[in-house]
């Protein structure tokens, strides 16, 4: 009894956020079989190495694997080694799960895989009943240069058009941008960014504008990019989110990530005046999310300060008005920033 199944772009339900580096999600469509439990696909995670680790339902056996590049329709080989599965294993929905009742595998390819570069992880499977599971799941190769960022300039307060929010970094070491996330944890519609490959420089300045309100921007990935817009920065390289209106968010943590589950890079807490004053004698966070982003800046020991509120830079912040960290100071808290009107904001001029 074989079960075929064919690969169609498109949001799957397979894989949750463990699924690192997809760059197109599968949905996995059943074509012809008779009535079984076959083998499934219950969680798959591409590792920093392109390894991909895969977490199968019931005793599954590898038949094939092969890593297939559709830029240049080339093939290579790839290794399959049985995994152990931890005690505490859940599925990509988050449930815990029996490790008896699974089986895991950890697919490694033998050939080096180019950052951010588009592959596919394909092959057969096999159950105890002789089911055969077809699967072709796309990937990005890993980035296993991150640059580093630090936040030197935000305006993180919506602007008019074709202003809009912005955050400044200053390149601290060499590398790709692929995969580099800024987390805007306030923002219950989650919108993040995430750079796409771009080789940097130490030195270099880069600014993310938050929104695309104009004609003829560009993401400058390569020095040679030049970006139109007003609001473009000639001696910076620009980047911009998809988004053309964002909420506005008086108390926010904002997280600079080596990847959406790497390393925190950068950090800053904020909260305007005015809103600090509306929460009272006892003003707090209000929202878990932002509670927990803030603990997690400081126990990586990028924003040195408390967790708490009270900690958080607290100025008379507005749209047109921007926070810019002081060059000369070693650590990163409250006392670390400054505001600057209108008149003084220096996008894409670090510092």
């Amino acid at each position: 009894m074989k079960k075929l199944l064919f690969l169609i772009p498109g949001v799957c339900a397979l894989c949750g956020a463990g699924c690192a580096g997809f760059s197109k999600q599968p949905i996995f469509t059943e074509i012809i079989g008779e009535e079984a439990e076959p083998v499934k696909i219950v969680k798959t995670a591409r590792m920093e190495n392109n390894a991909v680790q895969m977490f199968f339902s019931g005793t599954a056996e590898f038949l094939s694997a092969e890593i297939f590049i559709p830029e240049t329709g080339e093939t290579q080989t790839c290794s399959a080694e049985r995994t152990d599965i931890p005690d505490d294993f859940a599925d990509s929905e988050g449930q815990s799960c029996k490790a008896d009742a699974y089986t895991a595998f950890t697919l490694t390819p033998t050939t080096p895989i180019g950052i951010g570069a588009p592959f596919v992880l394909r092959g057969s499977v096999s159950d105890t009943k002789h089911s055969v599971l077809d699967f072709a799941l796309p990937f990005e190769g890993a980035n296993t240069r991150p640059a580093k960022l630090r936040i030197t300039e935000i305006r993180p307060l919506y602007s008019s058009k074709p202003k809009s929010e912005f955050i400044e970094f200053i390149v601290m070491e060499r590398g790709n941008l692929s995969g580099i996330t800024i987390t805007n944890v306030g923002d219950k519609q989650n919108p993040h960014y995430q750079f796409p490959v771009a080789e940097v420089s130490a030195g270099e300045t880069i600014v993310y504008h938050w929104r695309s309100v104009e004609e003829g921007i560009r993401d400058e990935t390569t020095a040679k990019i030049i970006s139109g817009g007003t609001q473009s920065c000639p001696a910076a390289r620009d980047f911009w989110g998809p988004y053309t209106s964002i909420p506005k968010r008086n108390a926010n943590v904002i997280l600079i990530k080596a990847g959406v589950n790497g390393d925190i890079q950068d950090a800053i807490l904020y909260c305007t005046e005015k809103e600090f004053a509306k929460r009272g004698a006892a003003p707090a966070w209000n929202d878990e999310a932002l509670v927990q982003a803030a603990e997690a800046a400081v126990a990586s020991g990028v924003w040195r300060d408390g967790a708490v509120l009270k900690s958080a830079v607290i100025a008379p912040i507005t749209a047109s008005k921007s926070l810019v960290r002081d060059a000369k100071a070693g650590v990163n808290k409250a006392g670390s920033w400054t505001l600057r009107d209108s008149k003084q904001v220096t996008m894409g001029k670090p510092y």
